[in-house]
């Protein structure tokens, strides 16, 4: 997983560096095909700056730092989305879901914790909510999980806007 999201973030920093370094009025010259990448590596942005972030917090509390899995990106990003399209905001899904379950329908054997929030555009912001209250900051610092997982959904006519869901795992190695 470690090496597709490295491949993805390379491809991307090597395409910035062309539009950055290209003439203009040049042609550019097409390189090689970018490599398929998967869910984690699609949503580097948010994804990046949120794992950044809790890895942060998590060193200062003595914690080592947790890495993005891509099985619990994909349950956070379902989540995420089903509460932007539906207009909820609750750990329990509207089909009676929780976040055990939906994690382990993606195939994740050892579930730890979820956060959600709704209602900041930023990764920052949503940290900054998590961070003061207590029982998301616990979740953040428990040194115990070792993989995370990011979703991020927005619909303009929900009443919170965007949708953030953090997936907290014990690790498979």
């Amino acid at each position: 997983m470690r090496t597709i999201a490295r491949a993805a973030s390379t491809a991307a920093l090597g395409a910035l560096a062309v539009s950055l370094l290209a003439v203009p009025g040049a042609p550019l010259v097409a390189g090689p095909a970018a490599p398929a990448v998967s869910l984690v590596a699609a949503a580097t942005g948010p994804a990046q700056q949120m794992l950044g972030l809790v890895n942060a917090e998590r060193k200062k509390a003595g914690c080592q730092p947790v890495r993005l899995d891509s099985r619990l990106s994909a349950a956070a990003t379902k989540y995420s989305q089903a509460m932007s399209r539906n207009d909820f905001f609750s750990h329990t899904g509207s089909d009676g879901s929780t976040f055990v379950s939906r994690i382990e329908n993606e195939g994740y054997p050892a579930p730890r914790s979820e956060n959600i929030a709704a209602g900041s555009a930023t990764a920052q912001a949503t940290m900054q909510q998590w961070m003061n209250s207590s029982s998301h900051r616990r979740n953040i610092l428990d040194c115990a999980a070792e993989d995370m997982g990011l979703g991020v959904a927005s619909a303009d006519d929900s009443r919170f806007g965007t949708y953030w869901t953090q997936e907290f795992g014990l690790g498979t190695d």
